[in-house]
């Protein structure tokens, strides 16, 4: 069953009418401030701006559309894990996530703005929120099962000694460190994911903001009124805790706001196991790639002047030939079109025949003069396109 958490003295008691033996203080609620931006990229960490990505070109999930009020305080013992689920459709039974916003408070000190929390972020392919049970195959804190986890570093704090700051973080994950995770199995049945950020504050005085029911038109699709605890401080294989909430109504529900952004539908991006130096771009197709439709593709970090070629293949590969041997072919030399010249823009549209093969690769790799291999200077990840 759902156990309500206490809020403090100070605040309303959002939990009225829940019993007092299922009142645990799991945490407190408190007013969120208005939150401030930035991003996040996994090679160069934080930066204070407007949130701007290399990742999308698809939102895959929305769950940020209330006003905010509230956020609840975690302590780094504890893993607040939430879920969503994915629409059932395409042909492969995934989406592949590259970039997503997420939003916190936090009262820890940071008048530099250099950065000061840490945090640990995890995905999860199965979330049984139907039975209240929490993460599928979650063991104890050395076993969690995740699909993926993200350690982010440098994160920041309460920057203009208010006693707490609040963002909204853009998290870009493209060109490495996507994460690929089960759509519901047939329509409407609303199999979750699970997703967690574990805040590293010492002194526990961070954590999540909250969806709000205020303003909400349209909650994120698969969520439940619910969290599930775990507990690290507990002995192994205890840490779960059980279901939490907040009471409901009237402003906010136990829902941790965050969007995900993802590659076009049945297009999923793949890189070299052990990168080489020049391993550099991003490349991401910008639409779906279907037979007798138009597609395009584009790289996405491009500098102005070195110029970008299209592979295309029908296999993958893992070839350390590009630029001398320090970037990798990832596509399969033998290619079925292309290479075909993008010049400094890196992008390419096409009409696309009507008779695909069922999966087709493809790459883009910089070059500066005339196209070919002995020109050539940088590489980008792989792209596989499911028809």
């Amino acid at each position: 069953m759902f156990r309500s958490i206490l809020t403090t003295s100070a605040i309303v008691a959002l939990a009225a009418g829940a019993s007092a033996q299922n009142q645990l203080p799991a945490g407190n609620i408190s007013h969120a401030v208005a939150p401030s931006t930035g991003i996040y990229k996994m090679d160069t960490g934080f930066e204070a701006t407007p949130i701007a990505y290399r990742s999308g070109p698809e939102t895959l999930f929305n769950n940020r559309d209330g006003v905010t009020y509230y956020f609840t305080y975690s302590t780094a013992t504890d893993e607040y894990a939430d879920g969503g689920a994915f629409p059932a459709r395409g042909v492969t039974g995934e989406e592949q996530v590259n970039g997503l916003t997420f939003e916190y408070c936090s009262a820890m000190a940071d008048p530099n703005g250099t950065g000061v929390l840490d945090t640990e972020l995890r995905f999860y392919e199965a979330n049984d929120q139907a039975n209240f049970a929490g993460i599928v195959g979650w063991v104890d804190a050395s076993n969690r099962n995740e699909a993926c986890i993200l350690g982010l570093t440098g994160l920041p704090g309460d920057q203009q000694g208010t006693g707490i700051g609040c963002w909204i973080l853009g998290l870009d994950l493209a060109g490495g460190f996507e994460c690929t995770l089960p759509q519901e199995s047939a329509p409407g049945t609303l199999e979750a994911w699970g997703w967690s950020m574990t805040y590293l504050d010492p002194a526990g005085t961070s954590g999540p903001l909250l969806d709000s029911i205020v303003g909400a038109t349209n909650f994120g699709y698969g969520v439940s009124d619910q969290f599930q605890w775990y507990d690290m401080t507990q002995v192994a294989g205890a840490e779960n805790l059980g279901a939490y909430w907040f009471g409901g109504a009237p402003k906010l529900n136990a829902n941790f706001n965050l969007s995900l952004e993802g590659n076009a539908n049945d297009s999923m991006a793949y890189s070299a196991a052990n990168p080489l130096a020049n391993d550099t771009l991003v490349w991401g197709a910008d639409s779906e790639v279907r037979p007798g439709q138009a597609a395009s593709w584009s790289v996405a970090n491009t500098d102005g002047s070195t110029s970008y070629a299209m592979l295309v293949s029908s296999g993958q590969a893992s070839i350390p030939v590009i630029a001398g041997g320090t970037a990798t072919l990832l596509v399969s030399p033998n290619f079925i079109a292309g290479p075909f010249n993008m010049g400094t823009a890196g992008t390419q549209s096409a009409n696309l025949p009507g008779n695909l093969p069922p999966a087709f690769y493809t790459q883009a790799a910089g070059f500066v003069g005339s196209l070919g291999p002995a020109n050539s200077t940088s590489a980008s990840n792989g792209m596989k396109h499911s028809n």
